[in-house]
């Protein structure tokens, strides 16, 4: 091991993220193995935990859930090693994500718990702020809108004050996300057109394209049909060009239900098929209760009943298995308005 290798990890590490941020999630995640083959026999621990978790976070938002959680693990126990608190806090914030992914809320609270604690001892205020917006996801999936958004309210004003761009994209995308499922349609689309000016101006790919595909949800949500569609489809585009299964699967969702808006009841049954087969493996729980209640929606449109009865008895136990109650509510509503 040469003295330069730990500046020329750093180097590849910068490169990584900067190719990640671009869309090119393959070269960046051979530009991670390149720096954590270096740091393998190196000293500066915290660096490696770092770039664990960063790689972590790139086959997450790829949908790679195992490995994400495998990255994550490991972090952690090169964090645990340095002594680190920011380190071991990032890292408890991470494994929290994966575990709300896999619809283990409370694990998911007591993670965050951990994380926050640390996070507040290390004096990291841009941690604790993303820690407050993803509890404030959790109360969100739990119909507590109200505690959502003040949480959300809160990052947001941290986070324009310390002129966090790329923090601020992500709390206007949850943000948004809130206003569409409480049919603030206008208020949601404003936010996330001033979330997407920020993500074009950051040419941060994978951002854009999640809240391309947010905006095509509320687009289908107004009637705007043709809006839709073309969000959509650039959402899939780029997210087939990174290879994120995650945001194909969500287009593939929101195609299916684009069709079914317009009568195409055959082709959105087709559709989602592809969408369900493409989230195996995705281990997102929230995810796959959407698809079955869209399948539920096209199956009783389709005038197959029984079909309908059985995707949305799945979809309402998912739904109440990660404690999204208001969701598991309009589920069995559904479940009630079928012929017995």
């Amino acid at each position: 091991m040469t003295q330069t290798d730990p500046g020329r990890a750093r180097s590849l590490i910068e490169q990584a993220r900067k190719t990640e941020q671009l869309g090119d999630a393959t070269r960046a995640l051979q530009l991670y193995d390149d720096a954590l083959s270096l740091l393998e026999d190196e000293t500066d621990l915290p660096l490696l935990a770092d770039a664990l978790r960063w790689k972590g976070t790139l086959h997450r938002e790829q949908g790679e859930t195992e490995l994400a959680h495998h990255c994550y693990k490991r972090s952690l126990v090169h964090a645990e090693e340095c002594g680190s608190l920011n380190c071991r806090a990032h890292a408890y914030n991470c494994l929290a994500i994966v575990a709300q992914r896999r619809g283990s809320l409370t694990e998911s609270e007591r993670l965050y718990a951990q994380a926050s604690e640390l996070a507040a001892k290390a004096g990291d205020v841009r941690l604790l702020g993303m820690i407050e917006q993803n509890l404030g996801v959790l109360l969100n999936m739990r119909g507590n809108f109200v505690g959502a958004e003040a949480r959300y309210s809160h990052c947001l004003g941290d986070f324009e004050r310390a002129n966090d761009d790329e923090a601020l994209s992500w709390v206007l995308n949850n943000i948004g996300m809130l206003y569409t499922k409480l049919g603030h349609y206008q208020r949601a689309i404003e936010t996330f057109e001033r979330a997407l000016v920020i993500t074009e101006q950051r040419k941060d790919a994978l951002v854009e394209s999640i809240l391309t595909l947010n905006l095509a949800e509320v687009w289908v949500a107004t009637g705007k049909l043709d809006n839709a569609e073309d969000a959509c489809r650039r959402s899939f585009e780029g997210a087939s060009a990174r290879g994120d299964h995650l945001t194909i699967a969500g287009s593939l969702k929101c195609r299916a239900r684009i069709e079914r808006e317009r009568g195409a009841f055959d082709a959105s049954i087709a559709t989602l098929r592809i969408a369900i087969f493409e989230a195996e493996g995705l281990e997102d729980r929230l995810l796959q209760a959407e698809m079955l209640r869209e399948f539920g929606q096209t199956s009783r449109a389709l005038g197959n009943p029984e079909e309908a009865r059985l995707a949305w008895r799945e979809a309402a136990e998912s739904f109440e298995d990660v404690g999204a109650r208001h969701e598991a509510a309009e589920i069995n509503a559904l479940l009630a308005s079928l012929p017995s």
